[in-house]
């Protein structure tokens, strides 16, 4: 890898679970290792369906720092006109008030990160809170018009 960091097993073993339908998390985070040789889960930063009750969108804004990058991996259910749909993606935030050097080791390695995530075809890149919004997370899922995220109308 250009970038010198490696996923660790955690991360695929996660992404399985969740790609199978067989985790009921609905977020997860991602960071380096202490070491920044690894990808991993970070710990305790995930949101488990039971836990949304309503609010799952206003729970996953709050997990982003506003000077920290990671990934996170999300499981949205969402309705276009009457089917229903889950989809599985893949997010890249890297602030504006990060690190130079933090934001360039997570650009290199994101690309090795979303080859590990075969089959997750959505992603969405943010850089600010103003762009973390329903609509743009809509807009990234769906071309046609999404009547209900997360059970939030739109």
């Amino acid at each position: 890898m250009s970038s010198g960091v490696t996923i660790g097993d955690g991360v695929i073993e996660t992404f399985d679970k969740m790609k199978l339908m067989k985790s009921e998390k609905k977020a997860v985070f991602f960071g380096f290792s202490c070491d920044e040789k690894y990808i991993v889960v970070e710990e305790g930063k995930e949101i488990l369906s039971g836990d949304c009750n309503g609010d799952f969108f206003p729970r996953l804004k709050s997990m982003f720092s506003d000077t920290k990058c990671c990934y996170a991996l999300l499981d949205i259910e969402y309705v276009t006109g009457e089917s229903k749909k889950r989809d599985l993606i893949f997010v890249l935030w890297a602030p504006e008030d990060a690190p130079i050097k933090e934001k360039m080791l997570f650009a290199s390695s994101k690309p090795y990160l979303k080859q590990a995530f075969s089959g997750v075809n959505k992603q969405w890149e943010i850089h600010s809170q103003d762009d973390l919004t329903v609509d743009q997370l809509a807009q990234k899922l769906s071309s046609g018009k999404i009547k209900s995220l997360e059970g939030h109308l739109l």
